[in-house]
């Protein structure tokens, strides 16, 4: 059996109260009706009318006013509650009976089917029921079919069950200020642990851990792959700690986890294993925490016509790569650049050209030279640049590429063809 709520005067909010009361498992059909299951109510209430009675009676205690239809098909109950007001008991066989005389509008349907089923010359619910279903089917599909078995209170359907939004998040106000970094991170698993437990079991993961550690610190940590491991979070807290420790004493600890869906991974049978992305991402880490977080990154070039400019990002690492086309990947010249590039004596031919090259590692006479390129830019900022670029092929075979600082008036090697 299943009754269905229907709000004629009151709050709205409250009849969720009402539904509570008697169930913890509701659907929410619209703003003003519910549906709860009430076959578990009849060992502690009693018949369905007494059951009936007693929601009415919470209803007036709670000062709303509803109609209430129990039915042993849950779209019947909606039905019935949402035309007939009052009490309405549906027992099993008597669906026609009861919801027979109403107009044939009621049905949740569309218009085009109820314009064809006043054609065929049915005005209320029992003369819709009267028509042969296999014409009904034939006639109107699958919807046909559905809208009978509803008049008639054949069949059933679970119930879509209203979850309320989970907080995966934690608070703790702690009774004295903490400096120590392993009491707080015994806190902190506490928390960690409580969290991803919960996560299991509604079949998520952690996508990205937030911690907010009061007066003023915030660790942010975002995996590269969803984590079901809480000893893997908690390493990348306490490496976080390592790397940024807080400048004050910690009053108050905060944890929320992001939850994302599960990874699935399928492993071939002769694919060798690579490393686990979330130990990787805890190798790197370390290496932040060690070197800092300028030193370990995946290196991207800057949007600038400045030479050689790049930064190391942390959120790139594990993106997958572009797969170049074949036209694009026959790259048949590769240059190897020198940081820092190389010092060099340059001498130069009456026509302004490099003559000889002579640096740590590589001497000749050039015998072939294609420039000079002249740069320059970011006049206004620290790193502005004046130089001008040589691609030369030394008599030894190799080719090298020289600048010239204006600046300094300096030559340089900044590079190799390979």
């Amino acid at each position: 059996m299943f009754a269905c709520l229907q709000i004629q005067r009151g709050a709205v909010d409250t009849l969720l109260a009402l539904a509570d009361a008697f169930s913890p498992h509701l659907e929410r059909c619209d703003e003003r009706t519910v549906l709860i299951p009430a076959y578990g109510l009849e060992r502690m209430i009693g018949t369905a009318t007494e059951i009936a009675e007693a929601i009415v009676r919470r209803a007036g205690e709670l000062s709303i006013e509803i109609s209430l239809a129990i039915a042993g098909h849950p779209d019947t109950a909606v039905l019935a509650a949402r035309n007939i007001e009052g009490i309405t008991i549906i027992d099993a066989g008597r669906e026609v009976e009861i919801l027979g005389p109403l107009p044939l509008e009621v049905l949740p349907t569309s218009l085009d089917v109820l314009d064809t089923l006043q054609r065929w010359g049915a005005e209320t619910l029992a003369d819709f029921a009267a028509l042969p279903p296999l014409g009904v089917i034939e006639r109107l599909g699958d919807e046909g079919g559905r809208l009978q078995a509803l008049v008639e209170g054949r069949g059933t359907r679970p119930l879509r069950i209203a979850r309320p939004p989970e907080d995966y998040t934690r608070q703790i106000h702690l009774d004295e200020p903490l400096s120590n970094r392993e009491p707080l991170l015994f806190i902190v698993s506490g928390m960690v642990h409580d969290i991803v437990k919960r996560l299991a079991s509604h079949g998520l993961a952690v996508g990205q851990f937030l911690g907010v550690l009061t007066p003023f610190h915030e660790i942010r940590i975002a995996f590269p792959v969803p984590v079901q491991d809480a000893m893997v979070i908690l390493k990348q807290v306490q490496l976080g700690l390592e790397a940024h420790k807080p400048k004050r004493a910690i009053t108050a600890v905060a944890v929320e986890l992001q939850p994302t869906p599960p990874r699935t991974t399928q492993h071939g049978l002769f694919t060798p294993s690579a490393p686990e992305p979330a130990q990787l991402q805890t190798l790197l880490a370390r290496l932040r925490a060690i070197a800092g977080d300028d030193s370990v990154g995946s290196p991207e070039l800057l949007d600038t016509h400045r030479p050689d400019a790049w930064r190391l990002r942390q959120d790139v690492l594990f993106e997958a790569g572009r797969v170049m086309p074949a036209a694009e990947a026959a790259v048949r010249l590769s240059f190897r650049c020198f940081r820092p590039p190389l010092t060099a004596r340059v001498a130069i031919t009456p026509q302004h050209r490099p003559a000889r090259v002579e640096a740590r590692g590589l001497r000749g006479s050039v015998v072939a030279a294609a420039g000079p390129w002249r740069t320059t830019g970011e006049w206004w900022t620290t790193a502005e640049w004046a130089r001008d670029e040589w691609d030369v092929g030394l008599d030894d075979g190799a080719l090298y590429r020289l600048y010239r600082d204006h600046r300094t008036n300096d030559w340089f090697v900044e590079g190799v063809y390979d």
